[in-house]
């Protein structure tokens, strides 16, 4: 989210999120430009540092290690992250085409995508699955833990035989730390080299070359020089030598590392490419025949002097890129040249913690052993990542960001806790609210089944008498930076209600609040929210009918959805059978994940995770429970699962009814836990355990069972079943994707129990 209190003015959109372009995000952030507002736009949460690689596949770093949490850094330096797929650019227009979603529009951008390996012509379909393309890594890496995985399952007798394909620096590197890792663990494998050329990685280099070749043969790994790869069927490579012999080579998996090839939008979206698809870029590392878009990395042709593929150029054209950014944009400096190294060092494992020097030149670290010459490539990679890792605390800090000074007298208690969440863990207590609407006189209307005073998810009137009518609103602060994103989910989470009184979802209105800003960024933000809350009513069959627009000091949403529902489908949160299991039909952890969140604490996988569920359609679920004895439906939200959970009793009566949860069985999202460990939790949970503690034992609170009171934004249903359907229907909700759990039971007696 947007933390700058200056209005906004002005936008600059970063494409990737390599090397050169993490820089620029870091800086910029760092000494900000007022009315600037920064957007990073990738389709991977986690960007790989490439340089840590080989020692990750080794299994010498972490994940975390290596990879940079694009999603967490951009959440700690106040900027925002979109994580889209990029499918095309319109420098005239100057926007950005993404897949499945609304285009993007930017003043300025930076180009700093990834690179792909050049495709082999002929290949067979069944081929497809058995090839491992080193590039991307982030879809290189996942394609290594499953081969990984494969090599350790395997029991056969024959050795399995892979194949590397090109001889550069990755593919010798990643051919020796492979068959490293099948000797280490006595794995039944053998690896093969095959190579066009007659040298390994670069022509120049003997010296290299030479202890190369000599740990190649001292690993076994069979080395095909001067050899083209003609074809890739079923089983085998159609290789050809250079005296023109043909033969077939079996092959389990052949791992490519060929020359790399651009991204094909460069070329479709018309911007000037060199014959290989790259982008042409000046000296200025502005696109060529272009005033406001930059690019940089691997991804670009370098027109004053054609560089290799190295990431060592995009980490050094990073402060280049940034100054000549800020330049376009103050207009108060000339743009710098960049002037690359003729040379390009280059680190290459050959051992377990072992490194080669290659380089086209002469290099004192040549004279380094090759455990020295590791130590320090293990410190220079670790020493550039620590700049781009958000901070961690074991625990929760009591204070983040004191940017203002601190008032010599307050009347504000020390104990005050704000509420800084955003989703539905940004609602008021529902004691508060409660207690504020018994205040208040509503007169009855016959017209109304359903009002204020019951509670339900939504007001039920009649229309006709096979119609009734369901009416909701639900409002709420942003708690994601993609405001395309928040439109969806919060479109979701408004029709949910809806869905749990088992109604269909007819028309909606928005209300937005939109930060400062001109009207040109206006019609951009409202654009972008519009656009996501449409495609969710879109695909809901439900229709947008109007709204209302105003400026704040956060963009925040409100939404009012107006369904249908049959008299005999109602389905309403009272609970009518002891013996009846309770199912809910999603994960609880969303409000404690993005409290962490918004204090960049949260692992960006996670929050994708949360975003994946608050994405998910209640609809999906209430049309499979329809067939079945259901009874005391809700959904859970911002109360939390056990203040939902407590309104299905209240709905009771006689109060001859209680419920039982086994807290062992509430399904929660990875990292949930640890986060609950470490103190964090969303502004509202402790307000939840408050509304309920009169009728709760005193071991149940907010710290020894913090998920039954953490608030969802568009968390799941919550409904009981009787025990005889619970297996038919658990199973019916699987088949459709939807994966419920039992997590308790309702009993007959009037008492809320948690074991």
């Amino acid at each position: 989210m947007n933390k700058n209190s200056a209005p906004i003015v002005s936008d600059l959109v970063l494409l990737g999120g390599g090397h050169a372009n993490i820089q620029v995000l870091k800086m910029m952030a760092m000494n900000p430009i007022g009315g600037l507002r920064i957007t990073l736009i990738s389709d991977q949460t986690h960007s790989p540092y490439s340089g840590m690689i080989p020692g990750y596949l080794a299994g010498f770093y972490a994940y975390e290690d290596c990879h940079f949490d694009l999603r967490r850094l951009c959440e700690e330096l106040g900027l925002r992250f979109i994580k889209a797929k990029i499918i095309g650019i319109d420098p005239q227009r100057k926007k950005i085409q993404l897949e499945n979603r609304a285009e993007i529009g930017y003043d300025c951008a930076s180009i700093n995508v990834g690179i792909e390996p050049k495709s082999i012509e002929k290949f067979s379909q069944e081929s497809v699955l058995k090839i491992i393309p080193l590039k991307p890594i982030s879809q290189f890496i996942a394609h290594w833990d499953q081969l990984i995985s494969d090599l350790k399952d395997y029991k056969g007798s024959d050795f399995l035989p892979l194949a590397v394909v090109g001889a550069g620096a990755a593919g010798v590197e990643i051919s020796i730390i492979l068959k490293l890792l099948i000797n280490q663990n006595k794995w039944n494998a053998n690896v093969s080299l095959i190579h066009r050329h007659d040298y390994l990685v670069s022509e120049k280099d003997h010296q290299a070359r030479k202890q190369l070749l000599k740990t190649l043969k001292k690993l076994a790994i069979k080395v095909y020089k001067n050899t083209d790869v003609l074809e890739v069927q079923e089983n085998a490579l159609v290789l050809k030598d250079d005296k023109g012999l043909i033969r077939n080579e079996i092959f389990y998996r052949a791992l490519i590392a060929t020359q790399a090839s651009a991204p094909l939008w460069f070329k479709n979206s018309k911007l000037p490419v060199n014959q290989e698809g790259f982008v042409k870029v000046t000296e200025k590392l502005l696109v060529e025949n272009e005033k406001a878009l930059f690019a940089a990395g691997d991804c670009i042709h370098f027109s004053p002097l054609p560089l290799k593929k190295a990431g060592v150029y995009a980490v050094r054209q990073g402060m280049i890129l940034e100054h000549n950014i800020r330049a376009f944009f103050t207009r108060k400096s000339t743009l710098k040249t960049f002037h690359p190294k003729k040379n390009v060092l280059s680190l290459i494992t050959i051992g377990d913690r072992k490194a080669l020097v290659h380089q086209d030149s002469i290099c004192i670290l040549r004279w380094l052993s090759p455990s020295l010459l590791w130590t320090v490539k293990d410190w220079i990679d670790r020493r550039f990542m620590s700049r781009f890792q958000a901070k961690t605390f074991s625990i929760k800090p009591l204070h983040f960001n004191k940017v203002m000074p601190v008032p010599k007298s307050t009347l504000v208690p020390e104990d005050w806790q704000d509420n800084t969440c955003g989703g539905c863990g940004s609602k008021l207590a529902a004691s508060t609210l409660i207690q504020s609407l018994n205040k208040l006189t509503i007169p009855q209307d016959d017209f109304v089944l359903l009002g204020v005073k019951e509670a339900e998810d939504c007001a039920l009137t009649q229309v006709s008498e096979h119609t009734l009518c369901l009416q909701t609103i639900d409002q709420f602060r942003s708690f994601i930076s993609d405001p395309y994103l928040l439109g969806q989910i919060a479109t979701q989470h408004a029709l949910s209600d809806v869905y749990a009184m088992g109604g269909v979802a007819k028309t909606a209105q928005v209300g937005l609040t939109l930060c400062a800003a001109n009207g040109k960024i206006h019609r951009e933000d409202i654009f972008q929210v519009m656009s996501g809350v449409l495609d969710i009513l879109t695909k809901s069959a439900a229709s947008l009918v109007g709204g209302h627009t105003g400026e704040g000091s956060e963009l925040s949403i409100a939404i009012a959805v107006q369904g249908e529902v049959a008299p005999k489908q109602v389905l309403r949160k009272q609970l009518t059978q002891p013996g009846n299991q309770l199912i809910l039909t999603k994960p609880i952890g969303t409000g404690v994940i993005f409290a962490a969140n918004m204090l960049a604490q949260a692992n960006g996988k996670l929050v994708d995770e949360a975003l994946s569920s608050m994405l998910q359609s209640n609809k999906i679920a209430m049309e499979i429970i329809r067939a079945f004895d259901i009874s005391g439906c809700t959904d859970i939200t911002g109360f939390g699962l056990l203040g939902h959970a407590f309104e299905m009793l209240g709905k009771n009566s006689d109060n001859a009814l209680g419920i039982k949860i086994d807290y062992k069985t509430i399904p929660l999202f990875d990292g949930v836990s640890e986060l609950f460990e470490k103190g964090y939790f969303a502004s509202i949970a402790g307000n939840n355990y408050e509304t309920l503690s009169s009728v709760l034992g005193a071991e149940v609170n907010n710290q020894n069972f913090p998920a039954l009171f953490d608030p969802q934004t568009s968390g799941g249903l919550l409904f009981s079943v009787s025990s005889v359907q619970t297996k038919d229907c658990l199973k019916a909700l699987y088949k459709k994707g939807v994966k419920a759990c039992v997590i308790g039971e309702v009993i007959d007696k009037n008492q809320i129990i948690i074991f």
